[in-house]
């Protein structure tokens, strides 16, 4: 079973997908205990050079930090305004950081830097620039991908499925959300093919039952001729959610 890809605009479902995704999730604005934005695992690296100075080098850290921070709390639309906080400022609203591990390998210095930022003090940064954060969350959902040919009466699932193989191909440590991927579990796919006639109508529950997590997207895309469908059955927060999206091959 093979989806032959250039009859598909993979990228156009990309971004629908993950649109709709964002559209479900709402960052939590609770007061919480902790004092400080922990960022951890700053990785940086630099030429072992005469002029090598180690505290640049932390420097370029905090700095790369700093904008982990404003991409795992800011707006989109906000996060500019942020961009020319000087160093100065930066380093004043840090409470702590600790070198992880450090190397040299092949005359390039390695760092790897935990960073943590007063709380307080980068929440009134932002407030000072009319900028109304949340507090990061992260979550855990599960994805399943299904990409259904209804021409030549076909199913691709798992790695099979375009989609099921680049989904998590740029992940950054900022992003809040990270998807769980079904395994290549073969009771699962003859689950899903005995059922394929029904999948709009089949909630999925056997499966999404193994993987102990409460919030999934079960993403179904049907081709036919030159339309495409995409149906998305969503659980976040308790709510359950179905989105319908249709459009044609360009």
């Amino acid at each position: 079973m093979r989806l032959n890809i250039k009859l598909f605009n993979y990228r156009r479902l990309y971004i629908h997908f993950c649109f709709l995704a964002l559209l479900n999730i709402f960052f939590s604005t609770e007061n919480i205990q902790a004092k400080t934005f922990s960022i951890n695992d700053i990785e940086i690296s630099a030429p072992f050079e005469i002029n090598f100075d180690k505290n640049n080098i932390i420097d370029e850290g905090f700095l790369q930090a700093f904008d982990r921070l404003v991409l795992s709390t800011v707006q989109t639309k906000d996060q500019n305004k942020l961009n020319k906080v000087s160093l100065g400022l930066i380093k004043g609203m840090i409470e702590t950081f600790s070198i992880k591990e450090e190397k040299f390998i092949d005359e390039v210095y390695y760092l790897s830097l935990n960073v943590s930022f007063n709380k307080k003090k980068v929440l009134n940064l932002m407030e000072r620039k009319n900028i109304f954060p949340s507090l990061p969350v992260k979550k855990n959902i599960f994805f399943l991908p299904i990409i259904v040919d209804n021409n030549k009466d076909e199913i691709s699932i798992f790695s099979e499925n375009y989609i099921f193989n680049n989904w998590n191909s740029n992940n950054q440590k900022y992003h809040l959300l990270r998807y769980i991927l079904p395994t290549e579990d073969l009771e699962d796919f003859n689950l899903i093919k005995k059922n394929s006639k029904y999948l709009e109508s089949y909630n999925f529950n056997e499966i999404i039952k193994k993987y102990n997590l409460d919030e999934y997207i079960i993403s179904i895309i049907f081709k036919e001729n030159n339309l495409v469908k995409v149906l998305n059955k969503i659980n976040f927060n308790q709510e359950e959610d179905i989105k319908n999206i249709k459009f044609s091959k360009s």
